[in-house]
């Protein structure tokens, strides 16, 4: 990364909140508790990392999975080592966002995040139908919205089980609470989220 890229990185640092997985200075969640248990990221969605993730996620710059990964095994080890996983997993996509991008992001930063730590990745969710864009709505409509779209996978046995569930970006937290309530009814008994970036509530 140039210095002019990495001067823009807005990163979290010291004391978080693993409810909201922000910095305890910036906090102002009220403590608000979800599905999942704890939440960390390694950087604010903003500069460098907002520019990142939007050409990761929309512009076909997958290689950009194994730089995130190692950003993402760096703040796992500072804010989980004291836990023991049995497994990560990653948000779903729709088949037909799925054929369209090409990818499933979340996927590529569990996959590259499971061959640095040597946690266990596995696909243990889908997602039955696409739902409109998240950063598009309200952060009541976000709950509503992924209602009935996601599902356990067949087959699949998480009894429980303690589950790290990946994705790129963390907002309102809803799609990671949607996914965690799915685990948590599937029979995990906790589910810890890692996303490479948080939105700070101002920018949401």
């Amino acid at each position: 990364m140039c210095h002019t890229c990495e001067n823009t990185l807005q990163k979290i640092e010291g004391d978080i909140c693993k409810l909201c997985g922000m910095m305890i200075s910036d906090c102002n969640c009220g403590h608000k508790k979800h599905f999942y248990k704890y939440v960390c990221a390694p950087f604010y969605y903003e500069g460098a990392a907002s520019r990142g993730i939007w050409r990761f996620k929309f512009r076909n710059a997958t290689r950009l999975a194994g730089v995130f990964a190692k950003d993402l095994a760096e703040c796992f080890n500072k804010h989980y080592s004291g836990y023991d996983f049995d497994l990560c997993t990653f948000v779903p996509s729709a088949k037909e966002d799925f054929e369209k991008r090409g990818y499933n992001q979340a996927e590529l930063l569990a996959r590259e995040f499971s061959e640095i730590t040597e946690l266990k990745c596995e696909e243990l969710l889908v997602k039955s139908f696409s739902t409109q864009t998240q950063h598009s709505l309200s952060s009541a409509e976000r709950s509503g919205n992924l209602a009935g779209a996601i599902d356990i996978k067949e087959n699949v046995d998480v009894e429980n089980m303690r589950i790290l569930l990946i994705d790129d970006i963390k907002t309102t937290g809803s799609t990671l609470n949607e996914c965690a309530k799915i685990l948590l009814i599937g029979g995990a008994a906790e589910v810890f989220c890692l996303t490479v970036a948080i939105t700070n509530k101002e920018n949401r």
